[in-house]
């Protein structure tokens, strides 16, 4: 196993594909959750595996609490998520924190490294967290080189714009039994587009405050509303994962539409396939 991931069954699976990269399977392994995502909107697996050859991706691992990216520091590295969850935050100056959007498995940051800026946030590991880093300068030719590719990667940052949206409509306007279960249905369906299925159960490494921080809400309050949704019978939970039971009924309760997470994707496939039969992907 390398962080989670079963060597062989990525070694059969990548070796005869991306052959330089065999000796290193944990980045082949690594690049799994992101090879899901892309493949998502317009490319299939193997042309994602076609771009990652012309990369020079590395390992690293940070610790729970550790700063992946840190507020003021010139980027010019991007990371792709392989394991572990992250927060984008910002912070004031009396210690108050907001977390804008959690990082999980498949996600790519920070794009200000493709302008070599000053990050105008932070990145946190909320448990030990491995990413693939890659150079923002060969990652940009990569995608001149791959046009379906630059499609999919601005198709993803587009995604994220739509979430970071509604995080803001999920802040300003829900109570908050509504927030807690909208997130809890993103967070879902954002692991399963990552995991490349849907996750019945949705491993959950967050705290009440990382809750509290990302709801505005106090994690006193984030307590008793869990506990509420949990004596209806829409959740349960133990130490490690929480399981949404009742994934109809608390969409209703938290006015979830999916939509800006799965429709619009399924348009830009429909416009893709006009074009490009042969970037046709099958519709989920």
């Amino acid at each position: 196993m390398c962080n989670g991931v079963n060597l062989q069954q990525f070694r059969a699976r990548h070796e005869v594909l991306c052959p330089e990269l065999a000796l290193t399977p944990c980045v082949v392994a690594a690049m799994e959750a992101f090879t899901n995502r892309l493949a998502l909107y317009v490319m299939t697996a193997g042309r994602v595996t076609d771009l990652i050859k012309g990369l020079s991706p590395s390992l690293q691992t940070f610790s729970a609490g550790s700063d992946i990216v840190q507020a003021g520091t010139r980027l010019d590295t991007l990371y792709i998520i392989q394991s572990g969850w992250a927060i984008r935050y910002k912070s004031i100056e009396d210690g108050r924190r907001q977390i804008m959007n959690f990082m999980l498995p498949g996600d790519i940051f920070d794009v200000q490294a493709f302008g070599e800026l000053e990050a105008d946030h932070s990145v946190a590991a909320i448990n030990e967290v491995v990413v693939v880093a890659v150079n923002a300068d060969e990652f940009r030719k990569a995608l001149e080189a791959y046009a379906e590719a630059a499609t999919a990667f601005w198709w993803a940052l587009v995604q994220e714009e739509s979430i970071l949206r509604e995080q803001i409509m999920r802040v300003g306007r829900l109570s908050a039994r509504e927030r807690i279960g909208h997130l809890l249905l993103e967070l879902q369906r954002r692991l399963g587009a990552a995991l490349g299925e849907d996750p019945e159960d949705l491993g959950l490494p967050l705290t009440r405050t990382h809750l509290a921080d990302a709801l505005g809400l106090t994690a006193v309050h984030v307590s008793r509303m869990v506990t509420a949704l949990k004596r209806d019978r829409l959740i349960e939970e133990n130490r490690m994962y929480l399981k949404i039971l009742d994934r109809a009924r608390l969409a209703a309760l938290s006015q979830f539409d999916p939509d800006y997470v799965h429709i619009t994707r399924l348009r830009l496939q429909a416009h893709q396939a006009d074009k490009h039969p042969e970037l046709s992907l099958k519709a989920s």
